[in-house]
């Protein structure tokens, strides 16, 4: 689920142009990790919509198999229920043909 809130890399980029600017650093993009973080935050992309649908139609299809085993328990346990009160039913029935 997507949110509203900054990404951490983006936290770390803003802490370290503020200390830049406090400090008076202005060396600009030559400096050896400025190329490290910014690889890093390319690497960081959105989804295309075609890796969005793969992740839904997943998300979706195992929410469906979800489902799908809590109906066959309930079912199992609907089975169970009917067994056992058709069971107590009979048993006095039973009870009252050998006297």
């Amino acid at each position: 689920m997507a949110s509203d809130r900054p990404e951490p890399n983006d936290f770390l980029v803003m802490a370290q142009r503020m200390l830049r600017e406090l400090l008076g650093d202005q060396r600009g993009d030559e400096e050896p990790w400025a190329e490290a973080t910014r690889r890093a935050r390319e690497r960081h992309r959105e989804p295309s919509p075609e890796e969005r649908r793969e992740n839904l139609t997943f998300a979706l299809a195992t929410r469906a198999v979800e489902a799908l085993e809590d109906l066959a328990l309930n079912v199992a346990a609907i089975r169970q229920r009917l067994e056992r009160t058709d069971a107590e039913k009979r048993r006095p029935a039973e009870d009252d043909a050998t006297d």
